[in-house]
């Protein structure tokens, strides 16, 4: 997973334009889809982290609903409780209440509960930044994440998204995927995955991934401001299904490429074996 080494992780986002709802997955069903709750989550989508605070024009422009549509959904949600809004400013920001399912999805993933014992191991013996990570769509999620105690360190708060593909974790994960999914996670992919992954099209990708299927590890390495390294290992689940990653993320002025492949790729497996057991079990 390719990670920002700054203490301001910045997650991938883009703003939705237009009418159209963007989705993914099955085709729709029309007469069981409800649009103005799609429409609803759009509002909420809106705010991110460059973004977190943000006016009635803002959001309108944002998520392409329009003026009255948008006038409509954001009182509504303002009256939920899942907005609050500044006076003051006459701006919006999520409010408080929507951690009551950042908290209820984190305290009902078994996945996330059977590797947290070696994920504290791994981060007490290495220092670093240890995370748990799960696919959504063609990108990876960080769930959890127990930060590194260096003073200079890789900072991924959780919600941070990146591609999959070009991602450790995400290339982990998928790499457990069937061929048919992998090239529908390629066409949904961002540019920039081919660029570094310097895969040209999705077969070259399913190599890429088979050979970290074979490792049982991945690594891969991102150029900032500072350079950073993240090695990824799976967690499976009795049906034998990657549910999730544990990921290392580092500095290279730590580890290069080479001395975490040597050393830290080891303790990572390691410890999502150790997992994997603890869910099984």
């Amino acid at each position: 997973m390719a990670s920002q080494p700054t203490s301001h992780t910045s997650a991938l986002s883009a703003a939705d334009g237009g009418e159209a709802l963007s989705t993914s997955g099955p085709e729709i069903d029309e007469r069981l889809f409800v649009a103005s709750v799609a429409k609803a989550m759009k509002v909420l989508e809106a705010f991110d982290k460059s973004s977190s605070n943000l006016s009635f024009s803002d959001i309108a422009i944002r998520t392409g609903l329009g003026r009255s549509a948008s006038q409509r959904f954001i009182y509504t949600l303002e009256r939920l409780g899942y907005l609050e809004r500044d006076e003051q400013a006459k701006r919006y920001s999520l409010s408080r209440k929507v951690f009551r399912f950042v908290q209820h999805a984190a305290s009902s993933n078994l996945g996330l509960e059977a590797a947290y014992p070696a994920m504290r191991e791994l981060s007490e013996r290495t220092r670093e930044t240890i995370s748990w990570v799960e696919v959504d769509g063609a990108e990876i999620v960080i769930i959890a994440t127990l930060p590194s105690t260096h003073i200079s360190s890789v900072n991924l708060p959780v919600g941070t998204r990146f591609p999959a593909l070009s991602s450790s974790s995400g290339q982990m994960l998928l790499a457990h995927c069937a061929p048919s999914h992998v090239e529908k996670i390629w066409a949904m992919s961002h540019p920039s995955v081919a660029q570094r992954t310097k895969a040209a099209n999705a077969a070259a990708m399913m190599g890429v991934l088979e050979t970290a299927k074979t490792a049982g590890f991945s690594v891969t390495e991102k150029n900032m401001e500072q350079g950073s390294i993240s090695v990824s290992a799976p967690v499976h689940d009795r049906a034998g299904r990657a549910i999730g990653a544990i990921n290392l993320s580092t500095l290279t002025t730590r580890y290069d490429r080479g001395t975490a492949i040597r050393e830290l790729a080891p303790l990572v497996t390691k410890a999502a074996q150790r997992a994997t057991e603890t869910l099984i079990s």
